[in-house]
């Protein structure tokens, strides 16, 4: 699926497009044009979680009783697949064919930042924003779009403002398997389980256009895996050697090493945290069956009674996927509890048990006394 937004989403501008169909236009004059431009466009990286609110604030005043606030170009998430280790390798030609560079974009890692899931990026230059570099880049999958973090900031990694999208290529039944997307002076063509293999952009006022040439999995980054060519991208496989020894890990009770940490927090509260690290010289590759990642949860040591458990009323959306911890890597998870139990009720001092767990199947999880005063 790839639209710049539905019709009851966004409010868009002169969009005359050979295929407006996915952009859902409206036009809207005089004093609503002017105030959704000024905090859509010029004040689009407000907190991402603020401006949720501030639609609901905006749309009172203005009473209308149908738009709603601009968003991102809403494309599935393989369109821009994410995982650590991927790394995308382009030229840099001029527009008359003339080579002037060369750069790689990488996923090095995936971490929690204030609540969130991201993807560390090595540098994102296909965001037409300016300022920040954007590296922090995770999947709304309640929105449909990419998400970037700039500072304490989130916004729309591609924002819908003025965006067209021309579906290039498709597969049999219809669905897109290439698009260009069009913003300002910047078009970007995506192409679906691979990513952006073409930019036409500006780079210090001069047009330029990126071209992917190599594009190494994130389980085998040492072996040639794709070539570009004008039509389409065609993936060269590994020679296959005998016996050649895998390139991934196994969990097992030693691999990977678990740790929990609980220590006093201000305010009478607790932090906890849990570090994953990979032991070993392999990706080490871990599978989920929902977006949840992580919990921790306290007992009653005495009767082993659930006390509290972090996503207790948290909404985690069904969908599988695979994630991998980088060779001789960890990840680590941090939660604050605020000493109240499942029902908001300060729990006393005791003797208790604090389990830390990786939602992964197989389940990952470990156990530490808690004592507390």
């Amino acid at each position: 699926m790839i639209v710049t937004a539905s019709n009851d989403r966004a409010i868009r501008r002169n969009n005359h497009g050979a295929h407006r169909n996915f952009s859902g236009g409206q036009r809207c004059p005089g004093l609503l044009q002017g105030l959704s431009h000024q905090f859509i466009v010029h004040d689009r990286m407000l907190n991402y979680r603020a401006m949720k609110s501030l639609r609901g604030l905006l749309l009172a005043i203005l009473l209308l009783p149908a738009q709603g606030w601009a968003q991102g170009v809403r494309m599935s998430a393989d369109f821009l697949p994410l995982e650590v280790g991927r790394r995308w390798v382009y030229d840099l030609t001029t527009e008359s064919g003339q080579k002037v560079g060369q750069f790689d974009v990488e996923v090095e890692d995936y971490s929690i930042v204030a609540g969130s899931s991201f993807y560390l990026l090595s540098d994102f230059p296909f965001s037409p924003e300016t300022g920040e570099p954007v590296r922090f880049i995770r999947y709304d999958r309640g929105e449909r779009y990419f998400v970037r973090k700039a500072g304490n900031n989130e916004g729309p990694l591609f924002l819908d403002d003025d965006a067209t999208t021309e579906v290039v290529e498709s597969d049999p039944s219809g669905a897109p398997l290439k698009f260009v997307l069009r913003t300002g002076k910047m078009a970007l063509t995506f192409q679906r389980s691979v990513g952006i293999v073409e930019a036409r952009m500006d780079r210090s006022g001069v047009p330029v256009i990126a071209k992917l040439v190599t594009t190494p999995s994130a389980t085998d980054r040492a072996a040639p895996t794709a070539t570009s060519t004008e039509k389409s991208l065609v993936v060269i496989p590994p020679p296959v050697a005998p016996r050649r020894e895998s390139p991934v890990a196994s969990v097992s009770p030693q691999n990977p090493r678990v740790q929990v940490v609980a220590s006093p927090a201000p305010g009478g509260a607790y932090q906890f945290g849990i570090v994953l690290t990979n032991t070993s010289d392999k990706l080490l590759p871990l599978r989920f069956t929902s977006s949840q990642t992580y919990d921790f949860v306290i007992y009653d040591t005495l009767s082993d009674r659930e006390v509290w458990r972090w996503s207790k009323g948290n909404f985690f959306s069904q969908v599988v996927r695979n994630e991998s911890i980088r060779p001789e890597s960890k990840w680590q998870f941090e939660v604050v509890w605020d000493r109240k139990d499942n029902n908001d009720t300060p729990v006393p001092a005791g003797s208790y048990r604090l389990t830390a767990i990786v939602t992964s199947s197989p389940l990952i999880q470990t156990s530490v006394p808690l004592n507390l005063p």
